[in-house]
């Protein structure tokens, strides 16, 4: 096995252009244009996400020593061990810019000779994106910046390309601060499908005393159940139209969990401030919905 992705990462950057596809390739005897190691400091930070067959992946990168950032990444097994690392030197090269790695196996042995190093030469440089030789790191949206995550690419000799989407650490644990101590995608998406499940029978709790209070007065009842079943409408394309901007994995998983999360927290407050208020004449024993929750 590692024989295997030993061969296919040692041949990308001798990779031919495909159509359509996250990295890109220049010309026979390209030039690197003018860049500072400033250009990339956008990428300082701790990433995580999917990366091969859909198991997890982690990278990060220090901020500058000089003119050279430090990175490692880190590609898991389905089982949670260790399939291989990466070290790897973002540095100032000839007035532009240059990724240098070597890969290593679980036991520290390297992939590479005493002397070798894999280099990715800079193509372009875009808001909040770097295309090198046959390896990319862009922002999955530019105009939010590295807060909506993270897609590195690197495209094989054959032209197909490995593609990992990554989320910031900090931009996770933010999405949903209860979650934050969840280690792992499976145990945070675990954490946030349970958190949402919660807060949408909690919703439902609101719903019904809605319903309860105004049980004499059926038009007004079917106008609340039209709202709520158009609520649930709106939310579910809402969220999941925001999930397919980062694709399909834990990532887009994440987003659209944290979508309904937050959604069904407002939605909960609407409730109560529309049809639950205490009066004199009445308390339905709920509480006020906390606004910072």
């Amino acid at each position: 096995m590692h024989k295997l992705h030993r061969l296919l990462y040692l041949s990308a950057f001798l990779a031919f252009p495909l159509a359509a596809q996250e990295t890109r390739v220049g010309e026979e005897g390209f030039e690197s244009p003018p860049a500072t190691i400033a250009d990339a400091e956008w990428l300082v930070g701790q990433w995580s996400g999917e990366g091969i067959g859909g198991a997890e992946a982690h990278e990060s990168w220090l901020a500058p020593s000089g003119d050279t950032m430090v990175g490692t990444f880190v590609q898991e097994t389905e089982d949670g061990g260790i399939m291989f690392t990466e070290h790897m030197y973002l540095m100032e090269l000839d007035g532009s810019l240059a990724v240098k790695l070597k890969h290593f196996n679980p036991d520290l042995t390297g992939w590479e000779d005493k002397e070798g190093v894999v280099t990715f030469r800079l193509l372009a440089v875009e808001p909040c994106a770097l295309y090198f030789q046959a390896l990319t790191y862009r922002c999955v949206d530019p105009g939010a910046g590295p807060a909506s995550g993270l897609i590195v690419a690197v495209r094989m000799k054959s032209g197909e390309e490995l593609r990992f989407n990554f989320y910031s650490a900090r931009s996770r644990r933010l999405a949903d601060k209860p979650c934050a101590d969840a280690v792992g995608d499976r145990a945070i998406d675990s954490c946030m499908a349970q958190r949402f499940s919660s807060i949408d029978d909690l919703r439902q709790t609101y719903l019904d005393a809605a319903i309860s209070r105004y049980a004499d007065n059926p038009e007004l009842l079917q106008s609340i159940a039209l709202g709520e079943k158009q609520f649930v409408t709106y939310r579910t394309a809402e969220c999941a139209a925001q999930s397919a901007r980062f694709g399909r994995g834990s990532l887009g998983a994440m987003i659209e969990t944290a979508c309904r999360i937050q959604m069904t927290q407002e939605r909960i407050r609407v409730i109560w401030g529309n049809w639950l208020i205490p009066t004199p004449a009445f308390d339905s024993g709920l509480p006020k919905p906390d606004p910072a929750q």
